[in-house]
């Protein structure tokens, strides 16, 4: 009697949960239809398939995401649902049974070091170029970049310390000293190396949160420097590869304030030029 009890329990919750599913699924579909319908009254007048159907995808994506602050679901008393509330609160389907897109990155050490060093590609140590081709190349196969670069760097350094070559970077001055070994250097470079990686993959968060994707999944390989994203009903993924590899441009500009001195007799003159 008791088995029979729990059963009925658990089949109650059960109908619950699937009758909330459903509830959350009935107004996406519609916001998803309205989507389907403006994509394919967009590319009626294209001929070719390929654009057709390359352009279908790009303009239901355009709608969905100017509708997806909009409110899909309103429940009087209790509460109101956007279109991204609802598809969050679904059951993740993931890429197997959805489809999407997933990526991998590689954050690129080589050019990492090389502006650690402050070098710019004309006056590189020879040994020090050696070792990065190596790591690199190790790195490829699987290989851990830092460890590979440091036992190529024994081979090709010619005598030349590592600290020699990354002093060069005012911000490292602290802390690489003249009489700093190879292994310090190194163990200075994964730090940075690490910090550099999950900088990268905490950024990559904030612009896949900005991409409007429902539950995707980003992780983070720290022994290989890989990040895994995967973007389940991803489909357009120009948009996406476009996301990825935005550059932040940061600019530092010289402000002044105008009881600074010459600023007023400045505009007094370009005041004057102007007439």
């Amino acid at each position: 009697m008791q088995t029979k009890g729990l059963f009925k329990v658990l089949l109650v919750l059960l109908t619950i949960v699937c009758l909330y599913q459903y509830l959350l699924i009935f107004p996406t579909r519609k916001v998803e239809k309205k989507a389907d319908t403006f994509a394919s009254e967009h590319v009626a007048s294209f001929t070719d398939p390929a654009q057709q159907d390359s352009m279908y995808k790009q303009f239901r994506s355009q709608f969905l995401d100017s509708a997806s602050t909009e409110t899909a679901l309103k429940l009087p008393l209790l509460k109101e649902f956007t279109y991204n509330d609802l598809k969050a609160q679904q059951l993740a389907l993931g890429l197997d049974l959805k489809g999407g897109m997933s990526v991998i990155l590689q954050i690129d050490l080589k050019s990492f070091f090389l502006d650690l060093s402050k070098d710019d590609g004309s006056n590189t140590d020879a040994g020090f170029a050696k070792a990065l081709d190596e790591a690199q190349a190790a790195m490829a196969n699987g290989g851990n970049f830092i460890d590979a670069f440091g036992t190529a760097y024994k081979k090709y350094s010619n005598g030349t310390k590592l600290a020699d070559i990354f002093s060069r970077n005012e911000s490292l001055r602290d802390e690489i000293t003249n009489n700093a070994s190879d292994a310090d250097v190194l163990n200075l470079l994964r730090t940075k190396a690490d910090e550099a990686v999950n900088q990268t993959f905490l950024r990559l968060r904030k612009r896949i949160d900005k991409l409007g994707v429902v539950q995707p999944n980003v992780s983070l390989d720290k022994s290989r420097n890989l990040i895994v994203v995967e973007l389940p009903g991803m489909e357009n993924p120009e948009r996406a590869r476009q996301y990825f590899t935005k550059i932040a441009k940061l600019e530092f500009w010289d402000t002044y304030r105008l009881n600074d001195p010459g600023i007023a007799d400045a505009f007094v003159a370009a005041d004057k030029k102007l007439k």
